[in-house]
């Protein structure tokens, strides 16, 4: 067996759970310092608490080990809490009262920083920039508090670093041979990076998993790991190539060591973290690299669903990129989606952002664009498509044609983009007062005039904050929005279901009249209850659909979506920076569950497709017209989310030269201006049968939305789901 496959076996079983921990009851909410000072203390004392792990045969070491208890579980998994450095108070009396409220739970994530900054820097190098920043007399109280802060948080973290020098060291006094040898490696790595940057490659990837691990710490998931090729491409040098790729797939299986807690519906970890790889480089040249290829290497040996690969093709890179990402998606590695990466620029730089700046875009969480450690895009606002308008018709219904109804549901959306970026831009007004240093203006507004309370005064994140640019700088935490770019993301969701319903509108109501639009809204307010409810259900399910390259919805589609995506246009945040559009619809099984029925047919509480994704049983004409269906809506106007996810049997591409096929599919759909995919690769039979013998399908992997999973470690109603796709 070997390491690679061990430490597999490993990671898959929860080995590392023999080292785990309720977290003890303590709290720092009384300490002599500062808020964000005594969040980092918060944050410190796990790193110098929680028990420290080194599994055999471990290269790249660290875990984290302190979780809550979840006394209602029954399926013997663990719980680990989303922020675990909350679990500790430390928010004290006075500030509750001012805050009014115990918030300390709150946690805006979704952030992509940049861990290059302490791979160039080093652990003390971060320590002194931020005395440095310190001498300044001319700051403030906020900044000054911040900047402590983030000293607490990075000798903590050097702290836990040295700690596992110690445990290796203390291995290796009973160990001999390879295994001493490689335990006292793994101390003298954790000695440089305690304090030095790195040199070498290992170096740069334990400094930067003991960096994530303190992220993830502070703020759980959602944190992610930005473009790792383009990171530790500068630290491959002389490296032996087969001692790289082992240590990437150490560096894989590091990511997923968490797979046996259970932290969702999903019913199993959900950290669900993407890498971002390929592309191109500041100054437009191409971005893939050794490292690049090492990490779709190791993607097709170790065959886990996370991280998720979010792959940026440009026309710059070379043929090799696509052919091995090619050759996984048909394999059945479905965590692997593709971005036009030279459309995505384009879009990007036209929208105002910098032209180097949009050339180094990663991914958050999904499909999420953000600028790893200069910008944050998530969440300007959203607005679920299909409710608005089942909203409208509850309220007027008669409209004398389409043309009309379309017009009025246009005017409404807008003026609910408005509406909702208009409290978003009061609380960014908000917490600029708290950032100036005017605190005593923020928290009398919390007091006697209803502010909200904001994240970046009751929860900040000190640790991740000096993983971003002009935080240290601006002597500011990362929620108080020092970014470099000031953009920010607006999504619309529920849009296949909306585009059905408008369709099913136009042909069942206006053109054919075969029932009224008062009709049709009773209809779903029933659920189409009894045999002409039913009766109905079939035509409306019957009209024409999105996903299949016929211009009576896609035209549909394509006013209503790029009018959305052109009123974010409209709008700048607070700070001045522009407000980016997107399509977005995660969930699709939750989200379903809080929709009555729509005029689409589709019944209440029924799941929901994912963003532009045909609705599962619609997708008549096959991939290439879902995928020439989403080609039409305009990619100029796309900055920030976008997906459709095609589902393919597995059988398509046996033989046949199955890798080529896909490749020309996919470099079609993006020479027509298509801006992702996202491939399902499998055989509802295959599905099936994983639900009746489990054991047997272990590594079958699946898509379920911007996230991808085990699909035996899924609750039946998502596992059905996913079957009623390939429907």
């Amino acid at each position: 067996m070997t390491r690679t496959e061990f430490l597999k076996e490993q990671t898959v079983s929860g080995k590392n759970k023999v080292c785990r921990r309720l977290i003890p009851e303590v709290t720092v909410a009384n300490e002599k310092c500062s808020l964000p000072e005594r969040k980092a203390k918060a944050l410190s004392w796990i790193f110098e608490n929680m028990p420290v792990y080194i599994g055999e045969k471990e290269l790249i070491v660290g875990t984290r080990t302190f979780y809550e208890a979840n006394p209602g579980n029954e399926d013997g998994h663990d719980v680990m809490e989303y922020s675990l450095a909350t679990k500790i108070p430390y928010l004290n009396e006075e500030e509750l009262a001012r805050f009014g409220v115990d918030k300390s739970y709150m946690n805006k994530t979704h952030y992509t920083p940049d861990f290059g900054i302490i791979l160039k820097k080093g652990i003390d190098g971060v320590l002194r920039e931020v005395e440095e920043r310190k001498k300044d007399a001319s700051l403030h109280a906020v900044n000054i508090n911040f900047l402590n802060s983030v000293t607490v948080a990075y000798k903590g973290l050097k702290t836990l670093i040295l700690r596992y020098e110690d445990e290796a060291r203390r291995l290796a006094d009973n160990a001999e041979g390879d295994e001493k040898n490689e335990l006292l490696e793994v101390a003298n790595v954790c000695r440089k990076i305690s304090s030095e940057p790195p040199q070498t490659f290992r170096e740069a990837i334990q400094l930067l998993w003991f960096s994530h691990l303190g992220t993830i710490i502070e703020s759980f998931c959602f944190i992610n790991y930005g473009r790792l090729d383009v990171i530790l491409n500068s630290f491959l040098k002389d490296t032996p190539r087969e001692e790289a790729q082992q240590l990437v797939e150490c560096f894989l299986l590091k990511m997923y060591d968490q797979a046996d807690l259970n932290t969702s519906y999903l019913n199993k970890y959900s950290g669900q973290l993407v890498v971002t790889l390929g592309g191109v480089l500041e100054n437009g040249e191409n971005a893939v690299n050794e490292v690049t290829m090492m990490f779709l290497n190791a993607a097709g040996k170790i065959r886990l669903p996370e991280p998720e690969f979010n792959l940026r093709i440009s026309k710059n890179n070379p043929p090799e990129f696509l052919d091995k990402a090619a050759e996984l998606t048909i394999s059945g590695c479905n965590h692997v989606s593709y971005y036009n990466d030279d459309m995505f620029v384009a879009s990007l730089h036209n929208a105002g952002v910098p032209i180097e700046l949009a050339r180094n875009y990663g991914f958050d969480l999904c499909q999420d664009i953000n600028i790893p450690g200069k910008g944050d895009f998530w969440l300007g606002g959203s607005l679920g498509l299909a409710a608005f308008l089942m909203e409208m018709l509850k309220e007027k219904r008669d409209f004398d044609s389409f043309a009309e109804l379309l017009a009025e549901f246009k005017r409404r959306v807008a003026a609910e983009v408005n509406r909702r970026l208009k409290i978003y831009n009061l609380g960014q007004a908000r917490i600029e007062h708290f950032a100036k240093g005017n605190t005593e203006v923020y928290f009398d507004g919390v007091k006697n005039h209803g502010w909200g309370v904001q994240a970046g005064a009751i929860a900040p994140l000190p640790f991740l904050s000096a993983l971003f640019h002009c935080t240290i700088e601006k002597a500011l935490d990362v929620t108080l929005h020092p970014y470099m770019i000031q953009e920010k993301g607006f999504f619309f969701g529920s849009s296949v279901e909306t585009i059905n319903s408008l369709a099913a509108i136009k042909k069942i109501v206006f053109e054919e009249k075969l029932y009224t639009l008062d009709e049709v809204y009773a209809a779903c307010e029933s659920d189409f209850a009894g045999e002409s409810g039913l009766l109905l259900k079939n035509l409306l399910w019957n009209a024409p659909k999105w996903g299949n390259d016929d211009d009576y919805v896609d035209s549909i589609a394509k006013e209503l979506l790029e009018f959305c995506l052109a009123e974010c246009k409209k709008h700048k945040t607070h700070f001045g920076g522009q407000i980016l559009g997107g399509i977005h619809q995660p969930h699709p099984v939750p989200s379903g569950a809080k929709l009555m029925a729509t005029p689409e047919g589709r019944n209440a509480r029924a799941p929901i497709a994912v963003t532009l994704t045909p609705e599962s049983g619609t997708m008549k004409n096959g991939p290439t017209a879902a995928l020439k269906s989403a080609a039409k809506i305009d990619p100029m106007l796309v900055q920030w989310n976008y997906c459709v996810m095609v589902n393919y049997f597995a059988s398509v591409f046996k033989g046949n030269n199955g890798k080529e096929i896909f490749k020309t599919l996919l470099r079609e759909y993006f020479a027509m201006g298509g801006l992702q995919h996202q491939p399902n690769v499998m055989d509802a039979a295959e599905m099936k049968k994983a639900q009746l013998e489990p054991e047997k399908y272990k590594d079958l992997i699946v898509r379920l939305w911007g996230v991808s999973a085990h699909f035996v470690d899924l609750p039946k109603e998502l596992q059905d789901e996913m079957i009623a796709r390939f429907s």
